[in-house]
C-alpha cells in the first residue's frame, strides 16, 4: 500500500520509546559509520596499491580467484548466520545453543567447500596457478566458521563497537601483511595467503569480547537434531546471499572465460571503485536490523519512519555521486591507476549509476529481514541473479566488460522496482517524488558546475571540491532537510565526535 499524499513525507513525532530506539540506532550507526569510513579509506588506498603493483594481468588473476571462490561462498554457511543473528536478538535465552551449533555447521560445510570448490576450479579449466589460488583461498572458510559466528553474536547483542574493531583489526592486518607482499613482488598467490592469515587477529578479538561481556556460557552445546531446522530456516537468507553473490561475482568469472586477465583487471578496477562509494550508508543499514527487528513486533510506525529517512539519504547521496563520478571518471582513473587502466573508464561510467540502485536494494534486503519478508526477497534476488547470468552471456561476448557493467545496472534496476512493491505490502510507503525531483535538480546544477570546470581544464580536486560545495548549497536552498533531520544529523555528529569543538 502506497500513501500518495505529499504530507506523508513528513513523519509524525516520536514517543519516548521510539526516541529511545532512535537513539540506539544512531549510537550504533555512529560506531559502524566511523569504522566504515576508516575502513573504506584505508582499504581504498590499499586497493589502489594492489591494482598498480599487480598490473592489469596480475590483478585480473587475483580478482578471478576471489570472484570464483566467492561464487560458492554461500555453501559454506547457507544463510544460517543471518537467521541466528535475528533469533538471538529476539530470544537471548537461546544464545548458547544457537551459537555453538552455528559454529559446527559452518565448520562442517567449510571442510566440504575446500575440496568441492577446488575441484570445481579444475573442472572449469583454470590453469595451475589459478587452481592453487582457489585452493588457498577456500581455507578462509575454515577461519570464518569461527569468526562469523562471533560477529553474529556481537551484532545480535548490539556490540557494534567490537564488530567495528574486528573489521578494523582485520583490515589493518591485511594491509600490513599485504604491503610486505607488494613490496617484495611476491605475486597474487602470496596476496591471497595474506587474506587467510589476517583473519586470526579479529577472530581472537571477537572471542575476547564475547567472554568479557559473558555472552556465552559453558559448556559447548552440540545438538545435531537442531541442524535440519537451522538449515531450513536459514535457507531463505542463504538464497538471498547466493543470488547476491552470483550478481556480484559471476560477471568476473564469465569475463575470465571469454577475455584475457587484463580485461578482468580493468573491469574489477571499475567495479571496486564504484563499490567504494557506498561507505556512507553502512552504519545506518547495519545498525537498524537488530533494533528494528524487535520493534517491528510492536511498533511498525518506527520501522516506517526509518524507511523514509533511509531512502531519503539514499536519494540525496546516490544521485549526486552517480552524476559527479560520471563527469570526473577520466581524470580520476588517470590519477588513481594510470593509463594502463583507461579502458575501464567507460565501464566505471556505466556501473557508477548502480550506486543508488545497489544502496536501495541492499537496504530493502535488510528491511525484508526486519519485516519477515525474507522469502519474497529471496525470490527477487534469485530472479535478478538469473537475469544477470543471462544478460552477461548475451552481452559479454559482444561488448566485453562494458556489457558486464550494463548487465549489472539493468538487473539491479529490476530488483529495486520489485522491492518497492514487496515492502508496500507490509508498510505504508511515503511518496518520495518531491524529494527525488529536488535532489535531481540540485544534482544537475552541481553536475553543470563540474562539467564547466572540466571544459575549462580544471584539476580533479578543484572539480570535486566545487561539486561538493555547490551541492551543499543546493541542499539548503532546496530545503532538502527538515528540522527533525537536522537535529538527527547534529546528534549523529556529536556521537561520532564531529560535532565537538
Amino acid at each position: 500500500m502506497t500513501v500518495t499524499a505529499e504530507s506523508q513525507e513528513q513523519p509524525a513525532p516520536v514517543d519516548s520509546e521510539q526516541s529511545s530506539r532512535t537513539r540506539t540506532i544512531l549510537k550504533n550507526a555512529s560506531i559502524v559509520t566511523l569504522g566504515a569510513i576508516a575502513l573504506k579509506l584505508i582499504n581504498f588506498i590499499y586497493n589502489v596499491a594492489v591494482v598498480r603493483n599487480l598490473g592489469d594481468a596480475g590483478y585480473g588473476q587475483f580478482a578471478t580467484v576471489v570472484s570464483f571462490v566467492g561464487l560458492f561462498a554461500i555453501f559454506a554457511e547457507l544463510g544460517i548466520s543471518q537467521y541466528v543473528m535475528r533469533e538471538i536478538a529476539r530470544y537471548p535465552e537461546k544464545t548458547n545453543q544457537l551459537f555453538w551449533n552455528l559454529v559446527f555447521i559452518r565448520l562442517s560445510l567449510a571442510l566440504i567447500g575446500v575440496v568441492g570448490i577446488t575441484a570445481a576450479a579444475v573442472a572449469y579449466g583454470y590453469p595451475p596457478d589459478l587452481i592453487g589460488g582457489v585452493a588457498l583461498y577456500t581455507l578462509t572458510f575454515v577461519w570464518a566458521s569461527f569468526q562469523a559466528p562471533v560477529e553474529t553474536l556481537l551484532t545480535a547483542n548490539e556490540k557494534f563497537n567490537y564488530v567495528t574493531s574486528m573489521s578494523v583489526v582485520g583490515q589493518v592486518s591485511t594491509i600490513a601483511l599485504g604491503s610486505i607482499v607488494l613490496f617484495n613482488d611476491w605475486g597474487f598467490i602470496a596476496l591471497i595467503g595474506v587474506g587467510l592469515l589476517a583473519m586470526a587477529p579479529p577472530t581472537f578479538l571477537g572471542l575476547w569480547a564475547a567472554r568479557r561481556h559473558r555472552l556465552l556460557r559453558r559448556p559447548v552445546v552440540l545438538t545435531l537434531g537442531m541442524w535440519p531446522t537451522m538449515i531450513r530456516r536459514g535457507l531463505p537468507f542463504g538464497f538471498i546471499t547466493l543470488s547476491l553473490t552470483i550478481s556480484f561475482t559471476v560477471d568476473s568469472v564469465m569475463l575470465s572465460r571469454f577475455e584475457p586477465s587484463e580485461v578482468v583487471g580493468w573491469y574489477n578496477a571499475a567495479y571496486q571503485l564504484a563499490r567504494s562509494l557506498l561507505f556512507f550508508f553502512d552504519g545506518i543499514s547495519v545498525a537498524m536490523v537488530p533494533t528494528l527487528s524487535r520493534a517491528f513486533l510492536s511498533d511498525v510506525a518506527l520501522v516506517q519512519r526509518w524507511y523514509y529517512r533511509s531512502v531519503k539519504v539514499i536519494i540525496m547521496m546516490g544521485l549526486p555521486i552517480a552524476i559527479g563520478s560520471t563527469l570526473i571518471a577520466l581524470p580520476l582513473f588517470m590519477f588513481l591507476y594510470g593509463e594502463q587502466y583507461l579502458p575501464a573508464v567507460l565501464a566505471f561510467q556505466i556501473i557508477v549509476w548502480d550506486v543508488p540502485l545497489l544502496l536501495f536494494t541492499s537496504f530493502c534486503g535488510n528491511m525484508t529481514t526486519i519485516t519477515g519478508e525474507e522469502r519474497a526477497a529471496a525470490r527477487i534476488y534469485f530472479t535478478a541473479a538469473i537475469a544477470n547470468v543471462i544478460l552477461n552471456l548475451l552481452l559479454i561476448p559482444k561488448f566485453s566488460l562494458y556489457g558486464a557493467a550494463a548487465a549489472t545496472l539493468v538487473t539491479d534496476l529490476t530488483a529495486a522496482v520489485q522491492f518497492y512493491f514487496i515492502l508496500g505490502r507490509k508498510l505504508e510507503l511515503p511518496n518520495m517524488s518531491s524529494i527525488t525531483l529536488r535532489v535531481l535538480f540540485s544534482s544537475i546544477i552541481m553536475g553543470g558546475t563540474v562539467l564547466g570546470l572540466r571544459e575549462m581544464g580544471a584539476g580533479l580536486w578543484l572539480m570535486i571540491g566545487a561539486g561538493m560545495l555547490i551541492y551543499a548549497v543546493m541542499v539548503v536552498v532546496m530545503r532538502l532537510l527538515d528540522a527533525e533531520e537536522v537535529a538527527l544529523l547534529k546528534r549523529l555528529a556529536m556521537k561520532t565526535g564531529w560535532g565537538r569543538t
